[in-house]
């Protein structure tokens, strides 16, 4: 999983509701991509930075897109 703990425990948080994580290649410019359950055109979806500038900040982000998620 992901290096920052903050992120990792978020991450965990989202499997844990449904949702899948993709990891990237390692010269992708994100981290990985969180999708949501629902597999259709309209899906949720959410890229996952390695390196994001506070990470406390962006796994509240995760986790807002999780609560938000209508499917």
């Amino acid at each position: 999983m992901h290096p920052n703990k903050h992120i990792r425990q978020a991450l965990e948080e989202a499997i844990a509701a449904g949702w899948t994580f993709e990891k990237s290649s390692p010269r992708a410019h994100a981290y990985g991509i969180l999708r949501c359950g629902f597999r259709g055109r309209g899906g949720c979806q959410m890229s996952i930075y390695g390196t994001p500038r506070s990470a406390e900040i962006h796994a509240r982000k995760i986790r807002k897109r999780i609560d938000r998620c209508s499917h």
